[in-house]
């Protein structure tokens, strides 16, 4: 992708980014999966796309809303998506739903920082990862920074994802 692309990317997360309600969650996808995850799977493979749906899987089941949660995966083509599989964990009527955003970046680090930075309620964000560079920088951004391990624990388990990770 060129970089006229990768600004067109760029403005269009953005613009998404400011019209957030309720929380921001940023994620360090890689991180959350090294750090938790994948146990003995770290040695092989944990950059391909089923771990990464794995995680989001696990993610997509998130207990409170209207949370906006976008997990950052390193990547040299930048790219975005919503994460829409369906998800079979009953809400109730006046539930808000989350959306998970996955989003490929050059670096995930410099994403969540420069996300923290400019992030218009940065009391209603927070910054999930395991690096204490990024955390520092998200922290005097006024940011609520959560471990990889607090966050995981945060969202259900259900048959499925809990299955997911039974071999790791």
């Amino acid at each position: 992708m060129d970089r006229a692309g990768a600004r067109e990317i760029e403005s269009m997360i953005d613009a998404e980014f400011s019209r957030a309600r309720g929380r921001v969650i940023l994620v360090d996808g890689f991180n959350v999966l090294h750090a938790v995850l994948l146990g003995k799977e770290r040695e092989d493979g944990w950059w391909r796309r089923e771990p990464r749906e794995r995680l989001l899987r696990r993610i997509s089941v998130w207990p409170s809303g209207p949370d906006e949660i976008w997990v950052a995966f390193d990547g040299t083509e930048p790219a975005w998506s919503v994460w829409a599989e369906p998800v079979a964990v009953p809400r109730t009527s006046d539930s808000k739903t989350t959306t998970v955003h996955s989003v490929f970046v050059e670096s995930a680090d410099d994403w969540i920082v420069r996300r923290a930075r400019r992030a218009n309620h940065p009391d209603q964000t927070i910054i999930v990862s395991g690096d204490r560079k990024v955390t520092g920088r998200a922290r005097s951004a006024g940011c609520e920074i959560w471990t990889p391990w607090s966050f995981i624990s945060r969202c259900p388990t259900t048959e499925e994802n809990v299955s997911d990770y039974s071999s790791a």
